[in-house]
């Protein structure tokens, strides 16, 4: 009688093991910060993005003195061109209250209800790293547009950490119009708050789950082995299934007992959410291959060592980049039809 499932050989319960430890390590660290969102999501956002950053430039094959300044300056232009919007959407309550604005709970509200990336520190970036290339014959082209790309990728998807995390204030605040007051209580603030996020998060992490475990217990057909060599068709349909199932579960349960997590997301509005739910582990997987075909071009299996058995920071929140954007924009384009933004 043939066999159905794979063999699991030593090597790969190994692995297993140390994934496990790792992702242990990192949800002690993640979550609380998720939680209690305010400055100290923001500040595991930063961090994220130096790292990220870093990692970026570690998988080129760049070296010497050229290697150290393009580190640097991928770093600040990563920086900059995500935070920015933080001081050009408050300037006049900075220029008011000094530093106190940073302490009003809408400063960061404020900052990150919709995708805004600086066009001026966006277009000097470009203007760096093509006159670079002009000038050292090493830092060809192709680097320039790989930086670019990388850059602009990873602004998107860190703003999308930090709008799916602190737009729920601002669509409630308007949903709930002389309630309003109701975002800035302790239930809201470390509760219904980060359900939002805390679905996208599920759906990419169920579909990297399903898909493993899928994949390696059933896994035959390879999808694409020039970039990605142990993914198959069995993994990728386990790992839609689990995603769609945990993530639209999720989300129900939080309709069904009267904590949304968007107004838009209610029982009434259900199609958007089984829409989003498809597209979210689909947009996933697609960020994977980018970001593995990434890997490959410059012959590197990991974007660093930083989490044993998950590689580099950008390893482990490659899927969740894109899956954050695609819900972002979503979002931003159904509350744009709802309010009424296309009938004039």
């Amino acid at each position: 009688m043939k066999k159905i499932t794979n063999d699991i050989s030593g090597s790969a319960k190994k692995s297993m093991l140390t994934r496990i430890i790792t992702g242990a390590a990192l949800a002690i660290v993640c979550i609380p910060c998720l939680v209690l969102g305010s400055w100290w999501f923001f500040g595991l956002t930063v961090l994220i993005t130096f790292f990220a950053a870093f990692e970026i430039v570690k998988a080129t094959n760049l070296k010497g003195l050229i290697k150290i300044l393009i580190y640097f300056l991928t770093i600040i232009f990563a920086l900059g061109i995500i935070y920015y919007c933080m001081f050009s959407k408050n300037i006049e309550a900075i220029q008011d209250q000094g530093g106190k604005a940073f302490n009003n709970p809408d400063f960061l509200v404020n900052s990150f209800n919709d995708i805004t990336l600086s066009i001026m520190l966006i277009t000097f970036m470009c203007a760096v790293y093509f006159l670079i290339s002009f000038a050292v014959e090493s830092f060809s082209i192709a680097y320039v547009f790989y930086f670019i790309s990388m850059i602009l990728v990873l602004a998107i998807g860190v703003q999308s950490f930090l709008f799916l995390r602190y737009s729920p204030f601002y669509f409630f605040k308007k949903d709930w119009g002389i309630e309003a007051s109701k975002v800035y209580t302790d239930e809201f603030k470390y509760g219904q708050s980060m359900f939002l996020f805390i679905y996208v998060i599920l759906g990419t992490i169920m579909n990297d789950i399903g898909a493993y475990f899928i994949g390696l217990l059933f896994g035959k057909h390879k999808m694409n082995e020039r970039i990605s060599p142990k993914k198959t068709w069995e993994g990728f349909i386990g790992g839609v299934v689990f995603s769609l199932i945990f993530s639209l579960t999720f989300a129900l349960i939080c309709a069904a007992l009267g904590k949304p997590i968007l107004p838009i997301f209610d029982l009434p509005h259900l199609y958007f959410l089984i829409i989003i739910s498809i597209l979210l582990p689909l947009i996933a997987d697609v960020g994977d291959f980018v970001f593995s075909s990434v890997k490959r071009s410059f012959g590197v299996k990991d974007f660093s060592q930083l989490l044993p058995g998950h590689g580099g920071i950008l390893d482990r929140i490659d899927s969740l980049i894109f899956a954050s954007a695609l819900v972002s924009c979503l979002i931003i384009f159904i509350n744009l039809i709802l309010n009424g933004a296309f009938n004039g």
